[in-house]
């Protein structure tokens, strides 16, 4: 991935913060026919000192050959984003030296993957997933509220995904770039434009 300096996110919790709010990632494999990519949702395991993602696909999905003992998978997790009108910039009232750009933050996981054809394991990789997004709400639901036979016949058409990272990249791009005055004004316009959370990613991004 292209990272300027500035952007630059090597720091494992920062990266870990975006694949843990934002778990739905993209999936990317290769194959002598090409590239195939899909949107499916991971969860974070760190086990033993390394830092695996989890995750399961339709048997019928046809990304599954391409997966069987693959050492060279990528797996593309994105924050919000936003564009950034020139209007939010102090910069515009003084020279109209400024352009548009857009916000956002990213994280890429290589890696090797997995198949895991194991019923107990997909049903705790569904419980980990299911509790991550479930926790706050004011009555959660849980994989075991589902009629065990229903949920026995659903998970035969699934099969579970390990993917152990290797190396990993994280560029978080939130104006860190531009004078105080200009990020201060993103800051706001953002926030009174309704997209509190990349303006609070700009915020966290440029603090003193």
């Amino acid at each position: 991935m292209y990272i300027p300096d500035k952007y630059d996110a090597p720091e494992w919790e920062q990266q870990k913060s975006i694949i843990k709010e934002y778990p739905l990632a993209v999936l990317i494999t290769s194959t002598e026919d090409g590239i195939i990519a899909n949107h499916i949702p991971f969860n974070l395991v760190e086990r033993d000192g390394k830092k695996i993602l989890q995750a399961h696909l339709a048997k019928v999905n046809h990304q599954l050959p391409s997966l069987k003992d693959n050492d060279k998978v990528c797996v593309v997790f994105s924050s919000s984003d936003a564009y950034v009108t020139p209007s939010y910039y102090k910069t515009k009232e003084e020279t109209h030296k400024v352009v548009p750009t857009w916000l956002f933050a990213a994280v890429h996981c290589y890696g090797s993957s997995t198949l895991i054809d194991d019923f107990d394991f997909i049903k705790k990789q569904h419980e980990s997933l299911t509790d991550q997004e479930e926790a706050g709400r004011e009555k959660p639901w849980a994989i075991d509220e589902a009629p065990e036979k229903y949920y026995k016949i659903m998970q035969k058409a699934i099969i579970g995904l390990e993917i152990e990272i290797t190396k990993i990249e994280g560029k978080f791009k939130f104006e860190q770039k531009m004078r105080r005055e200009d990020i201060d004004g993103v800051i706001t316009g953002l926030a009174q434009d309704n997209i509190p959370r990349v303006s609070k990613f700009v915020e966290d991004s440029n603090k003193a």
